[in-house]
C-alpha cells in the first residue's frame, strides 16, 4: 500500500464542522437543516435568462473571462461602492474572484506566512481559521463577550498585538453570532490597524442584513483604505452561493498581488459567473430581489427568536443584530459541541453546526441558520421541542 507524506500546512487544518455535520445527517431521508449558511431561496430567474441570452450571441461567455467582460462587472462595482462607501475607485483597486472565500484565501496566502501572527475575533467564520493554518501563521484569539450580547472586547483587542501581528480579520456583521459593531468600536479597530501599521482583512458578505442597527463600515474611512483588504461575495444579498463569485477591493499594489494568487489556483472566476453577477447588478429587479430575501430574514429571525424564547431550559441566547444566524448556548448536557449536534441528528433529524468550529468561545455551543422561510424554521423547531419533552426540558 502507498504511504502518502502530506504538506505540514495541510495537516490537521481546523474544519468548519459544516460539511462534516451536513454530511452526518445525509443519512436520514427525513432531516432537516438549520446548518449550512446557505439562502434557501432559488437565485432569481432574471438572471438565469440573462445569462442564457448573452450566451446565445456572445461565445465568450463560454471562454476564460476576457477584460472587457471583467471590467464589465467591476464598473458596476464600482458605482455600487460609490453609494455604499462615498467614494469611487478605481479599475485596478479590484479583482474578481472565485466567490468571497477566494478574496480571503488570496489575500492570506499573499500576506501572511509562518511567524506571523492574525487576529481573529472569535467566534468567527470557521474557515478563516482553516485559511489562518494553511499560511502556517498563527492565530490569536480576541473573544466577544456573551454577557454584553456579544460585544467587541476593545481591551482585549489592544492587548493582542504584538510585533509579530500582521494582520486583523473581521466579518461584520458576525457569522455565527450576528454582531455588528458600532461607528465607535470601527474606529477604535481603525487606530490599532494604523497604528500598528496592520492589514484589516475584511469580510462583508453580510453588510446588506442588519436589524435596527445601521452598519458603519471601515471603508468609509479613506484614512485607513490603503491598509484594507475588503473581501465581498454575490452569495449571499442575491442567493448566488452556487455561482462562486466574488470580489476583492485594496491598494492596487495589494490587488496585483492577490490576482497572482488568485490566477495561480484558479486562472479566473468562470465567465457565465461573471456576466450572471452584472446582470444582479445591472437590472432593478436585482434590487428588488435583494429587498425580498431581507423582509424574508427579518421575519425569519422574529420567528427563530420566538421559538429559542419558548425553550429557556434547553438554550440561552443572544439576538442577533446582523446576518442570519443565531448562537445559542445549549443546557442541561454534559456533551461537546459536536456530541450534542449528533444527538440533535440522531433523535430528531435536525441539523444545526458545533460552536467549536468557530473559536474557543463556541464551547458549549450551536450555529443555526434562519436562511429560510419561517415555516421551515417552525418545522425544525416542532422536533426541537419535542427533544425538550423527550429530555424533560419543556
Amino acid at each position: 500500500m502507498t504511504e502518502y507524506k502530506f504538506a505540514d500546512r495541510d495537516t490537521n487544518v481546523p474544519v468548519s464542522g459544516i460539511g462534516a455535520m451536513m454530511n452526518y445527517g445525509a443519512k436520514y431521508a427525513d432531516v432537516l437543516s438549520l446548518g449550512q449558511g446557505t439562502p434557501i431561496f432559488p437565485t432569481p430567474q432574471f438572471i438565469y435568462d440573462y445569462v442564457h441570452e448573452r450566451a446565445k450571441s456572445d461565445p465568450s461567455v463560454g471562454m476564460y473571462s476576457s477584460p472587457k467582460i471583467e471590467n464589465g462587472l467591476k464598473e458596476l462595482i464600482i458605482k455600487e461602492m460609490e453609494q455604499l462607501y462615498g467614494f469611487k475607485p478605481m479599475l485596478d483597486n479590484l479583482t474578481l474572484t472565485t466567490g468571497g472565500i477566494g478574496a480571503l484565501y488570496s489575500a492570506m496566502m499573499a500576506l501572511v506566512q509562518k511567524g506571523d501572527e492574525v487576529i481573529y475575533f472569535d467566534p468567527s467564520y470557521p474557515l478563516h481559521l482553516s485559511q489562518i493554518h494553511l499560511t502556517e501563521a498563527k492565530p490569536v484569539f480576541v473573544s466577544y463577550k456573551e454577557e454584553s450580547g456579544w460585544a467587541l472586547d476593545l481591551e482585549r483587542l489592544k492587548n493582542s498585538v504584538t510585533k509579530n501581528t500582521k494582520a486583523i480579520i473581521l466579518t461584520n456583521p458576525n457569522n455565527p453570532t450576528g454582531t455588528v459593531l458600532s461607528k465607535e468600536e470601527v474606529e477604535e479597530i481603525a487606530k490599532i490597524i494604523l497604528e500598528n501599521n496592520l492589514i484589516l482583512i475584511l469580510d462583508e458578505a453580510y453588510d446588506f442584513l442588519t436589524y435596527g442597527k445601521e452598519l458603519y463600515s471601515p471603508m468609509k474611512m479613506q484614512e485607513i483604505r490603503n491598509n484594507v483588504i475588503l473581501c465581498k461575495s454575490f452569495s449571499k444579498e442575491f442567493a448566488m452561493t452556487g455561482w462562486r463569485i466574488g470580489y476583492a477591493y485594496a491598494n492596487p499594489e495589494i490587488i496585483k498581488k492577490l490576482n497572482d494568487v488568485h490566477t495561480y489556483f484558479s486562472i479566473s472566476p468562470a465567465t457565465p459567473s461573471i456576466v450572471a453577477a452584472i446582470a444582479a447588478l445591472s437590472n432593478p429587479r436585482g434590487l428588488e430581489a435583494k429587498a425580498g430575501f431581507i423582509k424574508e430574514f427579518r421575519e425569519s429571525r422574529e420567528t427563530i427568536c420566538q421559538r429559542l424564547d419558548r425553550l429557556p431550559k434547553l438554550f440561552s441566547y443572544q439576538k442577533p443584530a446582523g446576518a442570519y444566524y443565531v448562537f445559542p448556548k445549549y443546557l442541561n448536557f454534559d456533551l461537546t459541541a459536536l456530541e450534542f449536534a449528533r444527538h440533535l441528528v440522531d433523535e430528531v433529524r435536525v441539523i444545526t453546526i458545533p460552536g467549536t468550529a468557530m473559536g474557543p468561545a463556541g464551547v458549549n455551543h450551536l450555529r443555526m441558520s434562519f436562511a429560510a422561510k419561517s415555516d421551515y424554521i417552525n418545522r425544525c423547531f416542532d422536533r426541537l421541542d419535542q427533544f425538550a419533552k423527550i429530555h424533560n426540558l419543556n
